[in-house]
């Protein structure tokens, strides 16, 4: 079924359909659960779905049983058709399939697209802890120097330790493992053991840790850090911590860790809706802006208590990150005022970056914040995409015609996105802004949005002749 997906040969679809008969009922299964909805089974898309596969008419399915036996027809109908003058063994996914070919032509390309999908390098499998529970499938199909994808969800009376005694049971995936994902949804907060155990998995590169809505605080940003200290091989890192009681103290604890991160260029930090301070966010920029192979950085930190000065701290840690190509900025919900986008606008002058994305919604930058920004990018030489969210800033029309003349010197801009939500911004602005996308040599694309604006009624005609994202 898989290969009939890749390749649309229906000799293929019906030889592997064949070679899997002894599995129909797991067939079945996946039919019942991929047309099974909120109001039950959907017997037509299922006979719908099969017409169209196999080519042939066949009606609605009643129920599972109904599947059942017009699978086995259909397998039956092709073993009386195909004619097959070759075949090719499959093994995908732990099971074996001998596939009839009906000629020596379909026996070349269905080899082709079997190579094809096992040469993906990322061989994604799940580790799923329930309970006392605990199933790894095909981890000892893993060779070595393979991306394995661990999808860890500890839930109900699970622990770290739990976790710990679990993972160090599976050698074959500790001694292959380079990407993790450890999701902590509806769990406990997993203890210190589990999170230093990590630091004994030498091949892993890319790690997602998921703590939202968990009382992290300062003993758990100890913690992570500790473990993060002993993993300089991992690249790319990603943390979720939102609503985790981040304070000054956690804050400083986690940029403690990030000392140990010298070969990092992604890094993914989600900390919004927390207790962070200007202290607390001095130190994050300060710890991030030492991790200077960086390449890309996704830092989200709205919903906190930040000032104007969070934001010099912010630019100051910016300034030395020299290979930085990817940023985005998360700010929203915070009072940094005009005084702060202007500290944040100087950093952004200097920054090569190809692609920016600001989102300051609600951060009461006014018109004066406004043109800091726009003058701080009229001075950006590289941004080729670049994504402004501005909504609730009581921008009005001379700031927003600030920011169309920014736009207008961003000559290397190919995609645009303009988020101008709930501000005062009338025709005038409005239609400036169109002008300068207009003029903009490379621009592929744009989108522009200004709900709850007197001009968004007249939105459309403003930006005519500006290509649509």
């Amino acid at each position: 079924l898989i290969c009939f997906l890749v390749s649309g040969s229906r000799v293929m679809c019906l030889g592997l359909l064949l070679g899997a008969a002894g599995n129909l009922t797991e067939i079945a299964g996946k039919f019942i659960e991929e047309f099974t909805t909120e109001d039950g089974f959907d017997g037509e898309g299922c006979g719908a779905a099969l017409s169209k596969m196999f080519d042939v008419e066949i009606g609605m399915i009643e129920d599972e049983a109904a599947l059942m036996s017009a699978l086995a027809q259909l397998a039956s109908q092709g073993e009386e058709s195909t004619k097959p003058t070759g075949s090719v063994s499959v093994n995908m996914l732990g099971r074996s399939f001998e596939v009839p070919l009906e000629t020596e032509t379909s026996v070349r390309d269905f080899k082709a697209t079997i190579a094809a999908l096992q040469a993906v390098p990322v061989y994604e499998q799940e580790l799923t802890i329930k309970g006392k529970y605990a199933e790894l499938r095909n981890c000892d199909k893993v060779q070595p120097g393979a991306a394995l994808i661990l999808r860890l969800r500890t839930k109900l009376d699970m622990n770290g330790q739990d976790a710990v005694d679990f993972l160090d049971k599976c050698p074959e995936a500790i001694a292959t493992v380079e990407r993790m994902c450890l999701d902590f949804h509806g769990a406990q907060l997993p203890d210190a053991a589990l999170l230093r155990t990590l630091a004994t998995w030498t091949h892993l590169k890319h790690l997602d840790i998921d703590l939202s809505n968990k009382n992290v605080g300062v003993k758990g940003c100890n913690a992570l850090a500790a473990a993060l200290r002993g993993m300089d091989q991992v690249q790319t890192l990603r943390l979720r911590l939102q609503c985790c009681g981040l304070n000054t103290d956690a804050c400083l604890a986690l940029g403690d860790g990030f000392r140990g991160l010298s070969n990092l260029t992604k890094l993914i930090l989600e900390v919004p809706a927390n207790s962070m301070t200007t202290a607390g966010c001095a130190a994050l920029a300060e710890a991030i802006g030492r991790i200077v192979q960086l390449r890309v950085l996704s830092l989200h930190v709205g919903g906190n208590q930040l000032s104007p000065k969070s934001c010099g701290a912010l630019a100051s840690g910016l300034k030395g990150l020299g290979q930085l190509d990817d940023l985005t900025l998360h700010l929203g919900g915070n009072t940094i005022s005009h005084t702060g986008c202007a500290a944040l606008a100087v950093a952004l002058a200097d920054l090569h970056v190809e692609n920016l994305r600001l989102h300051l919604a609600g951060c009461e930058l006014g018109i004066a914040g406004c043109k800091a920004l726009a003058e701080g990018l009229s001075h950006n030489e590289t941004v080729t995409g670049l994504e402004l969210g501005l909504a609730r800033n009581s921008i009005q029309d001379a700031a927003c015609c600030a920011l169309a003349e920014a736009l207008e010197s961003m000559v290397k801009l190919r995609t645009v996105v303009l988020d101008l939500n709930a501000n005062a911004m009338k025709d005038t602005g409005c239609a400036a802004v169109g002008a300068a996308l207009r003029s903009l040599p490379d621009l592929e694309g744009a989108s522009v949005f200004c709900i709850g604006n007197p001009a968004a009624p007249k939105l459309a005609a403003h930006m005519q002749g500006v290509p649509s994202l």
